[in-house]
């Protein structure tokens, strides 16, 4: 038996020497993924063997890719050759066998890729720090579904079983068939944009999520994948658009100072605080050092300061007519960006809600603090608006991620998909 294994093995190995060198070959997608799941299958062939029990199974893959235009996926990508192959004899040639088996193998993984997280079109993300943790796991249950699905019946039930089956993702689904039979190309486009958005967060099943959608300018927190808090956000004006993104969320910060970008400290105060040092003094604001240590604004010779010099920064001591008011949740991604409460809580009666400088304003910043501290939350300590209050720091139990995408499509109340005003201007291409 282990000289079998070990023939076997060697057989394995000249043949993907051999296939490596064709010149023609086309390219692998998932190739780690195909290497590691012929190890698991005893470098056997799975698709390229006599009989019509494989040929159905080829067959069978190959009407799963042309219908899954249907799904909102691109089928052209799943290597569209083979699909030449439906009347061609088996090859008898070992190497081609191979070559065709392993070019099925990958089309079949990446099929199932697809429908279970998602196709990554544009406009996606410009920063994506969660998925690297699920990479590995995805990986393996893509492994483990081809190597359950032996049959083709199979096939079709494992597709079927990695498709969400939520009211949510039903309704985007309806609503795109719904217009491919209308033919609505346009449309087509932004519901199959939200349906893969959908698919890929989540695909994740996380514990907590937060899902920012840019398009709706609103919120939803899910617990265990259902959705049990939303509210209205206040975003980025189309002149500072809040950033697509897939982070971690690790602490709150109560009482929280604002430290003023310097975009805005250029571009906005500085020409006001060099007519009036003494306007700082009515917005609670101050000017600290290197070292965080506060200075006399007074003694500044502000006509001195430009953007190429400034030594300091400008923040905002706490209170609730703080910027962010009086909680902020952290997020770790390069744009400097954050959720956090506001003291201007007019702006969520507008249907409208696009005036931050990039920061993500939240309608309810104390029902979503209570959730992620495990109710937990002194909303008395911060109802009192406190001045000059330190900042307190609240560390969350495990990191929670935060989803920012646009998703220009989603169902509204009884099911109905609405689409929204493409604000940002990303859906012109």
């Amino acid at each position: 038996m282990k000289k079998k294994l070990l023939l076997l093995s060697l057989s394995w190995f000249l043949t993907v020497t051999t296939l490596s060198q064709q010149p023609g070959e086309a390219a692998i997608i998932y190739p780690k993924l195909v290497e590691q799941f012929y190890g698991q299958y005893q470098h056997q062939l799975r698709w390229m063997l006599p009989g019509t029990e494989a040929a159905l199974l080829r067959q069978t893959l190959l009407n799963l890719m042309d219908s899954s235009l249907r799904q909102g996926l691109i089928p052209t990508i799943y290597h569209p050759e083979l699909s030449g192959k439906k009347a061609e004899p088996l090859p008898a040639d070992t190497v081609e066998q191979w070559r065709l088996d392993r070019l099925y193998t990958d089309a079949a993984l990446a099929l199932f890729q697809d429908i279970f997280q998602g196709v990554k079109e544009s406009p996606w993300l410009g920063y994506d720090a969660v998925s690297e943790k699920y990479r590995q796991s995805d990986g393996d249950k893509m492994i483990q579904c081809l190597l359950q699905a032996k049959t083709a019946a199979d096939l079709v039930i494992t597709a079927d079983l990695l498709e969400p089956k939520d009211s949510v993702y039903l309704a985007l689904k309806n609503e795109y068939r719904r217009l491919q039979q209308a033919n609505r190309k346009d449309s087509l486009r932004l519901v199959r944009l939200s349906m893969n958005y959908y698919r890929w967060f989540m695909h994740f099943h996380a514990d907590k999520m937060i899902v920012i959608n840019l398009a709706s300018a609103r919120l939803i927190y899910y617990e265990n994948s259902r959705p049990v808090l939303q509210m209205k956000t206040v975003l980025g004006k189309p002149s500072t658009p809040s950033p697509r993104f897939a982070a971690w969320c690790d602490q709150a910060i109560l009482y929280p100072y604002w430290y003023v970008p310097r975009s805005i400290t250029f571009n906005e105060y500085l020409p006001i605080i060099r007519q009036n040092p003494s306007w700082l003094d009515a917005k609670n604001m101050q000017v600290v050092d290197g070292k965080g240590k506060e200075v006399d604004h007074h003694r500044l010779n502000w006509s001195s300061f430009h953007a190429g010099y400034f030594p300091y920064t400008i923040r905002q001591s706490t209170g609730c007519d703080n910027a962010l008011g009086v909680i902020k949740f952290n997020i770790s991604t390069p744009y400097g960006v954050y959720l956090h409460d506001t003291n201007n809580k007019t702006a969520f009666f507008s249907g409208y809600r696009y005036f931050s400088h990039g920061c993500i304003r939240l309608e309810d910043p104390y029902e979503l603090g209570d959730y992620l501290l495990e109710h937990t939350l002194d909303t008395t300590f911060l109802q009192s608006c406190y001045r000059q209050q330190q900042p307190v720091v609240e560390k969350l139990k495990a990191p929670v991620a935060v989803v920012s995408a646009y998703m220009p499509a989603w169902p509204g109340s009884g099911g109905k998909v609405i689409y929204y005003k493409d604000v940002y201007r990303l859906l012109k291409n």
